[in-house]
């Protein structure tokens, strides 16, 4: 036991000291930082979900700093203003009181596990927005005790991807009709371990939250490959991508002893990247030059990836797509 624990702490130490160099290099993958790009964005108007925390605040930080008219689609209207008005702090000392190029941020309500607020939601955005250049689904629910949505969800699987999918649809002409617009999809690599139980979509003859939320990530990944087929010709694109093991709020239902926390936070600390790290891919789907009419692919650390077949399958993709029509009452 000694033995083990003695191993244990040297790793960690390792991690810690690795993580200190690191830093003083510079953060991995901040290849969007900098001066000069500073305006990239401007004119564009950016919807990203789940935006008060995380990799969705760390997404819209960046993306208001490159000119964006950023808005934050949030459960918590209250949180979300909270975090605008600190991005909002933290850009004016960061490059001064009246900074020249940045955008502006919205906060708007939109609860995922509601289909009535993602309808609500999507009627005010046709009604006041004239244009949208980018949605990002980032918004998203880890390995929760079994819990229903408001409409009888499975609730990984209604937010993560049903709540995305009646979002995206809702939205698409106003997609369309801001074109060349992107869409952007946060999955995870967990993926691998999902599949697609068309018997049991709605986990009421069996509940594994860890299977579950991998089934989640697997289904954005197949919608991703679906909706990027549906809109060849149309100049709106549409990637998904996973951005790592990062250190935000997702893991809050997991259950970690009091005695093991601290070695956690020590190894999350030195091997986890933070959201500004994790969220890099997210920008760069969003705003590079390098993949304008890149369409149905998968990314990590800003590059293209390989699925397992089992992503790539079209009559699954197909299939999901028009059951998830059905749940959610899309009428043709």
């Amino acid at each position: 036991m000694a033995i083990a624990t003695a191993a244990a702490l040297l790793a960690a130490l390792g991690g810690a000291l690795w993580l200190a160099t690191r830093r003083l290099v510079g953060p991995r993958g901040q290849r969007l930082r900098g001066g000069p790009d500073r305006g990239l964005m401007k004119g564009k108007t950016v919807l990203i979900t789940g935006a008060n925390s995380g990799l969705g605040r760390a997404t819209a930080a960046e993306l208001l700093r490159l000119g964006a008219r950023v808005i934050l689609g949030c459960r918590d209207r209250a949180r979300a203003e909270e975090a605008a008005g600190q991005m909002r702090r933290e850009l004016r000392e960061a490059v001064g009181s009246e900074p020249e190029g940045v955008g502006e941020l919205v906060v708007r309500e939109l609860d995922l596990a509601s289909l009535r607020s993602v309808r609500a939601f999507c009627q005010e955005m046709l009604q006041e927005e004239p244009r949208l250049d980018v949605l990002i689904n980032n918004a998203g629910i880890f390995q929760c005790p079994y819990m229903r949505t408001e409409d009888g969800f499975e609730m990984q699987f209604g937010v993560n991807h049903l709540g995305h999918f009646l979002l995206t649809n809702l939205l698409l002409g106003l997609l369309k009709n801001s074109a060349p617009s992107r869409i952007i999809v946060v999955s995870s690599k967990l993926y691998k371990y999902g599949d697609i139980n068309f018997d049991d979509l709605n986990s009421e003859q069996s509940y594994s939250k860890s299977f579950c939320y991998s089934r989640s990530k697997l289904a954005n990944i197949l919608f991703t490959k679906e909706l990027a087929r549906r809109l060849e010709g149309t100049n709106v694109t549409v990637n998904v991508l996973h951005p790592g093991v990062v250190r935000t709020n997702l893991g809050r239902h997991i259950h970690i002893p009091l005695l093991v926390k601290p070695l956690f936070n020590l190894v999350s600390w030195a091997f986890f990247k933070t959201p500004a790290e994790g969220a890099q891919t997210s920008i760069y789907l969003a705003s590079s030059p390098e993949v304008e009419g890149v369409s149905g692919r998968y990314f990590g650390d800003c590059k293209e990836e390989e699925l397992l077949p089992k992503a790539m399958d079209e009559s699954v993709a197909r299939k999901l797509w028009d059951i998830s029509e059905v749940m959610v009452g899309i009428v043709k």
